[in-house]
């Protein structure tokens, strides 16, 4: 051990104090994959805890939720539930849970998902004082109105977040003006919510109202979103909580759901699962190149000690004793680059977790990021990933370092080629693509909840990778044939193409990776390009009404602000309406998982649109609100999600038990991956006994303008959002690109990381061929002439790693675009190839290749023989 010490002491540390440089852009490579990695998981935690109970920012986490089977909650069942709890130590809190969105100022436009939105939840406020009581308790919910339970009758009085009060100088007294269902309410702050401890901070946009106040203004009078049962703190065991959990499914059957708050994240982790693995996985390329760039550096210190290597076998140490060196010295870069890499990554969390959880608010559920916070278990993923990677990325340099023997110092500048000669065959690379051909064909994982997980299809993709990267390195011999014409014009030429028919395994590993960096980022820009062509379509086909109607109040995914029916009616009987269909959303938890139900009038989509059929519905009964009562159609994303077909039939549970429906069709829609079921509306209505829209697609008669349409309805309805046709389609391509944002900086990282991997191969390159570079200076050759040399090598690396790597995206993207996408979202997309992205990206990377190889061959044509670092 103390012979290791002394090896690291005096040969590692030395090498790292004479190239500090290097050393410290090793350490910064590494810490750059970590960070990306690690900035992405932080983002998707932050954005998942922001979905959260009433319980958990108020007082403590509930036991149990109860919530209707279909629909809202009749509020006579709470009589029901307390009778049911009563021989337990329990309280029950009824609640009413809403979104809201402040106002458009004047001459905002009007946009999607532009402005915040606030979480507004109506209780019981006397049942909130049992639970402090309950829970031991003392602190009152709000300073300025609540412990004298004051506001109680008040209908608009609202208390708020501290934060929130802080940010726009708010006091009890004050008003606050929201839109909340299709209305302007203004409200007054009541009081502020104080944070309950230090962990649990209320979030900004967290308001809380009495239950009965909040009922009247939503119009929902006698009807809960739920029920939040909470066991008297100390009192029940674990079998008594079991007993309370088996007395409320008795009681409740038919009726009413239980379920746990951990069941409920657990329901909204599922939701989002696909897309935060997504990003979990993407973030990994900048990781995987960064490790490439690791060995590379490490690889070539061998290069460079190799002598000092010799010497040291001829004195005796052992190779076991080098090759542990080696590793401890990979394991110390490791500790440096993980340390630094979750610094890093918290600072790229807290850019990061703002696109993460729009997207997440826009696409899926309304969440509360409140920050990004760095943890032991953080630094302990950021030490292990760093680590592992240098730990993986050493091995083999150490152990071609304990190989290396003592006669070395005989064969000074002697190059050995790193890797076996099996690797230079073609056959290594063939079976990993047709490995990738057979996982390709293999079905998704499917997961509890509804979700699948295309692990086949990601184990396609990196073989793919893989085998491209084995296969390229052949190229480098071809484009060596290419130069040889030109060499005798010109000795850089001649120089660079002999360099290129004798690559070196170390030439074969830096056009690998430039392959795989440079794979991921095309093949993600294909998917986005069928995305993107697909959904143009789509839009053009779907929407084709003349304007559409919403809630202003409704700027996140599940908001469930409503156009209430006198508005809709009155907006139907407008004189310049030709036809209008008033569409209405309603979530439903079916046994499988969770889905979405639509209604609408189907004889509108009939007649203005334009359906991209997947199995188009055999007759017109589906259309007849006279005849369609048992019939359904679903969306793609539901066929592949429930495994449904057409004249399958769907279990939709309703207030009233369960109705038994036929699909009639199945449709490609790309508004969510949960599926989607659609029946008319005149039966919803009456299963459901609601009447309310949740957008309006109107058209006007011939003649009429929209934008004048529009305007005169603003005028009396200032709390909705009216769209035209162009303004909407524009708005959700903008939020479709939007979703897509952070995987472009991923996709950079992995490039920029791959081609400072070149460079440091070029170089580590120089090194083995000090003899040659100074036997080319004795006979004249000049130093630009040999920086043009090295030049040259470069691109033709560059493009031969960027021409195979575009080649390997084309069928990387048509593993996700028909393989991971389809599993994951269930989503067909139409297949394009973005020429133009791609050329860009060869010109820019083979451009950049040309400066990184430039400026290494300056360095190395002033290299003088006997240098070593």
């Amino acid at each position: 051990m103390d012979g290791l010490i002394l090896l690291l002491q005096r040969f590692t540390f030395r090498h790292w104090r004479q190239a500090p440089r290097t050393t410290l852009l090793l350490g910064l490579t590494l810490a750059l994959g970590v960070a990306v990695f690690l900035s992405i998981r932080m983002a998707n935690r932050a954005a998942l805890s922001g979905f959260s109970n009433f319980t958990e920012l108020i007082t403590a986490e509930s036991d149990f939720i109860i919530q209707a089977t279909a629909g809202p909650l009749p509020e006579k069942a709470l009589l029901d539930l307390r009778e049911a709890i009563e021989p337990f130590a329990a309280v029950c809190v009824p609640i009413i849970e809403t979104t809201a969105s402040p106002p458009r100022k004047e001459g905002e436009p009007t946009g999607l998902s532009q402005r915040e939105t606030f979480t507004l939840y109506g209780l019981d406020l006397v049942s909130l004082q049992n639970v402090s009581t309950a829970r031991g308790q003392s602190e009152t919910v709000a300073e300025g109105g609540l412990g004298s339970l004051s506001i109680l009758g008040k209908s608009n009085a609202v208390f708020i977040s501290s934060r929130l009060a802080e940010r726009r100088g708010l006091k009890a007294g004050d008003s606050l003006e929201l839109v909340m269902q299709d209305q302007r309410v203004g409200l007054e702050v009541a009081g502020i919510m104080p944070d309950r401890d230090k962990s649990v901070r209320v979030p900004e946009t967290f308001l809380l109202m009495d239950l009965p106040a909040l009922q009247r203004l939503l119009g929902r009078g006698g009807q809960l979103d739920r029920v939040e049962v909470i066991l008297e703190k100390g009192k029940l065991g674990q079998q008594a909580r079991a007993e309370v959990q088996r007395v409320l499914e008795t009681q409740g059957e038919g009726r009413w759901r239980v379920s746990t708050p951990a069941q409920r994240r657990e329901s909204a982790s599922v939701m989002t699962q696909a897309f935060r693995w997504n990003l979990g996985i993407l973030s990994m390329l900048a990781l995987v190149v960064g490790l490439y760039l690791v060995f590379q550096a490490l690889d070539g210190a061998v290069v460079r000690r190799r002598e000092e290597i010799g010497v040291l076998r001829s004195l005796g140490v052992e190779p076991r004793t080098l090759q542990h060196a080696w590793l401890l010295e990979s394991l110390l870069l490791g500790v440096a680059g993980g340390i630094l890499g979750g610094l890093l990554g918290w600072v790229g969390a807290l850019a990061a977790v703002k696109l993460v959880g729009q997207t997440v608010n826009v696409l899926y559920h309304t969440t509360h990021t409140q920050g990004v916070g760095f943890t032991l278990e953080d630094l302990w993923m950021a030490l292990t990933l760093g680590m592992g990677a240098s730990l993986v990325a050493g091995w083999w340099p150490a152990r071609q370092a304990a190989r290396t023997p003592p006669a070395q110092l005989l064969t000074r500048h002697l190059p050995q080629p790193v890797g076996g000669g099996r690797w230079r065959k073609i056959w290594p690379g063939l079976i990993w693509v047709a490995l990738a051909a057979v996982l390709a064909t293999l079905p998704p994982l499917r997961l509890e909840g509804g979700g699948r997980f295309a692990l086949s299809g990601y184990g396609a993709a990196i073989c793919l990778v893989v085998g491209g990267g084995l296969l390229a390195g052949g190229v480098l011999q071809l484009m060596g044939r290419f130069l040889q014409p030109l060499a005798r014009w010109s000795a850089p030429v001649r120089l660079a193409a002999s360099h290129l028919r004798r690559a070196s395994s170390r030439h074969r590993l830096a056009v690998a990776a430039l392959l795989c960096a440079v794979a991921m980022t095309s093949g993600m820009a294909i998917l986005v390009g069928s995305f993107d062509r697909t959904m143009r379509g789509w839009i053009n086909r779907t929407f084709q009404a003349d304007l559409y109607v919403a809630s202003d109040g409704a700027q996140s995914a599940s908001s469930q602000n409503r156009i209430l029916p006198a508005t809709w009616q009155w907006l139907r009987d407008q004189p310049e309406v030709e036809d209008l269909n008033a569409i209405c959303f309603q979530p439903l938890q079916l046994p499988e998982g969770e889905t979405l139900l639509a209604a609408g009038d189907l004889g509108f989509m009939q007649r203005h649109s334009d359906m991209a059929w997947m199995q188009k519905p055999e007759s017109e009964e589906i259309y007849d609100k006279d005849r369609n009562a048992g019939l359904c159609l679903v969306s793609e994303a539901f066929s592949e999600r429930f495994r449904k077909r057409r004249g399958d039939e769907v279990l939709l549970p309703v207030p009233d038990g369960v109705r038994k429906l036929r699909i009639a069709g199945v449709y490609s829609d790309y508004g969510n991956e949960r599926g989607t079921v659609i029946v008319d509306r005149v039966h919803y209505a009456a299963w459901f006994r609601d009447d309310s829209a949740s957008r309006l697609a109107v058209q006007l008669k011939e003649g009429k303008a929209p934008e004048s349409v529009r305007a005169a309805w603003l005028q009396r309805h200032p709390g909705l959002s009216i769209f035209t046709n162009g303004h909407l389609r524009n708005e959700v391509m903008r939020i479709f690109k939007q979703t897509f944002a952070i995987t472009y900086a991923l996709e950079l990282i992995g490039v920029v990381v791959a081609v400072v991997g070149l460079g440091m191969s070029l170089a580590s390159v120089l090194l083995e061929r000090r003899a040659e570079l100074t036997t080319l200076r004795a006979l004249g050759m000049s130093r630009e002439a040999m920086a043009r040399a090295t030049m040259l090598e470069g691109v033709f690396l560059a493009l031969a790693g960027t021409v195979c790597g575009l080649v390997v995206s084309v069928a990387l993207g048509w593993v996700l675009v028909f393989v991971i996408n389809k599993q994951t979202f269930g989503w067909t997309l139409q297949f394009t190839l973005p020429w133009t992205a791609m050329t860009v990206l060869l010109l820019l990377v083979v451009g950049s290749a040309a400066l990184v190889s430039w400026a290494t061959g300056r360095w190395g044509a002033d290299l003088p023989a006997d240098r070593e670092e």
